[in-house]
């Protein structure tokens, strides 16, 4: 069980850092920089957070998985952040 979560924290995190790659190249963090609200700074922690959270919300009745598993979006996310460093 814990094998399963660790790989869909794995998958999920490199999941949403391949949209924060994407999103980068379509320039959409950069509107957000200039137009996005001054109390929510561009931060790739928060971005690869909000993400993986959508994804595991989006996986859990999709995949029937318990609803703990949602836990898994703050470790993906800091997975997320160094995986986004890396490019």
């Amino acid at each position: 069980m814990l094998s399963e979560l660790l790989s869909l924290v794995v998958l999920v995190a490199l999941t949403a850092a391949c949209l924060l790659v994407c999103f980068e190249k379509w320039g959409w963090l950069r509107v957000w920089e200039v137009w996005g609200p001054r109390w929510f700074p561009r931060c790739e922690f928060c971005a690869g957070f909000w993400l993986s959270l959508e994804l595991l919300v989006l996986a859990v009745p999709v995949l029937g998985l318990p609803w703990w598993w949602v836990s898994g979006a703050l470790p993906a996310a800091a997975l997320c952040r160094f995986v986004f460093s890396l490019r």
